[in-house]
């Protein structure tokens, strides 16, 4: 808002101070935020708050004097000499003190592929001599993890490509959405970092998609490299480049070089899991029906054998005394030479009864329990029979046709039924 005085019947802008008129300049400069190209003339590193210095273009005779914060200098993680070609990112601004005109830099990278390949060699020999990459310092992935931490960016696929492929075993996702391309990226990706160190999680993922060598320098800087490897738990990486390996990577506890595979990799204990319980359950499935066939069987032979038995004593008891005699004279032609009383043999018929019943109640038990371990639904109170036709037991509505006479045997008695009707 511009403002006026009136001064010898003119009207004229009022008067501003300096601080107020530098301000207005420095305000309009952030517009001209860029990305410049030069060489290091000259170099003043040595001053605690800043670093200072000068770039000049390499055909013209044009200079620009720039400004760097100590702590950023310290995140781009590049040592400055004179003579190196940088590109340096960021806005003029007039330092009030003593107006003068400097580039408040934020981000300084060096130009062409040849010097990135070097600062690249030289972190990473320096980064392996300390152990940075050894694999005793990797960390396991979590077994069966749900809170997962993804930094990247929401403007890609990257997401997309990633939420499609994790399985849905109940994960609990925390995106931070942060620049991840270009050398100018390396603070986001660190404020990323420190924002999701605070969050409660069980992995972090670091994501984003393919692209040129140049594109990849926050993932080869040293800050970024080192907030990795001090990260609170287990780090995953999918930077998207397979013809150069990211220092990201490297340091990393488990680097892939997509979206999809860093998902297959989350998934895999819980995809493990899931096989193994649907094995598990196909064994146990089958070695139930083994043992549920097998104890079908058992229950059949002694159920045929204990009607058997049955009906033999029945007719024996319907019998009355002769079949007793019959029996005693059985005893008596057993014994050599000695002469059986009839005390004798009643007490040996006694024995051999008690014996008989004994053995056939411990049978009739034993039967039970075996109906009971393999029966479902044994807990159900439900009445227990067998059905016989011509001595053969009922196992199905073909056993039987109308007219025919079948025996019915309860826990408590038997009954005869005839056959009127088949359903």
């Amino acid at each position: 808002m511009k403002t006026s005085e009136i001064k010898n019947g003119k009207e004229q802008p009022k008067a501003i101070s300096v601080s107020d008129f530098l301000e207005q300049i420095n305000a309009s400069l952030l517009s001209h935020r860029g990305r410049v190209l030069g060489e290091v003339t000259s170099l003043r590193p040595k001053y605690p708050p800043a670093v200072y210095f000068t770039i000049k273009d390499k055909k013209d005779d044009a200079i620009l004097e720039c400004t760097i914060w100590r702590s950023i200098y310290e995140q781009n993680s590049i040592e400055l000499g004179v003579g190196d070609e940088i590109i340096i990112t960021g806005a003029p601004e007039v330092y009030a003190p003593r107006g003068r005109l400097s580039f408040m830099t934020q981000t300084i990278e060096y130009a062409g592929e040849g010097d990135l390949k070097k600062q690249y060699e030289a972190l990473k020999k320096k980064l392996f001599m300390e152990g940075l990459f050894d694999i005793e310092k990797k960390h396991p992935l979590p077994e069966f993890p749900q809170k997962i931490g993804v930094i990247t960016s929401n403007a890609g696929v990257v997401m997309q490509d990633f939420s499609s492929n994790l399985g849905r075993y109940g994960f609990k996702v925390t995106v931070v959405d942060s620049r991840v391309e270009g050398k100018d990226s390396v603070h986001d990706i660190l404020s990323s970092i420190r924002t999701l160190e605070k969050q409660d999680i069980e992995i972090l993922v670091i994501m984003r998609g393919g692209g040129s060598w140049e594109s990849l320098q926050p993932f080869n800087t040293e800050s970024v490299v080192r907030a990795i490897a001090n990260f609170k738990c287990p780090v995953l990486t999918g930077i998207g480049h397979d013809a150069d390996v990211t220092l990201a990577e490297l340091v990393a506890d488990v680097g892939a070089s997509t979206p999809t595979a860093v998902a297959e990799a989350i998934n895999e204990s819980w995809d493990t899991l899931i096989n193994s319980i649907e094995s598990a359950e196909t064994k146990v499935v089958g070695a139930f029906r083994h043992l549920l066939s097998s104890t079908s069987s058992v229950i059949e032979s002694k159920s045929r054998k204990i009607y058997i038995l049955f009906t033999k004593l029945e007719k024996k008891i319907s019998k009355g005394s002769t079949d007793l005699q019959s029996i005693v004279g059985s005893m008596k032609s057993g014994i050599r030479g000695k002469k059986m009383t009839l005390e004798d043999a009643r007490a040996k018929i006694i024995r051999f009864s008690q014996s008989y019943i004994h053995s056939t109640d411990e049978k009739i038990s034993n039967i039970s329990k075996s109906i009971k371990i393999v029966d479902p639904e044994h807990n159900l109170k439900l009445g227990y029979s067998l059905s016989y036709v011509n001595g053969k037991l009922i196992r199905s509505i073909q056993d039987v046709d109308i007219g025919e006479t079948t025996q019915t045997h309860l826990s408590d008695g038997t009954f005869i039924s005839e056959v009127k009707n088949i359903k």
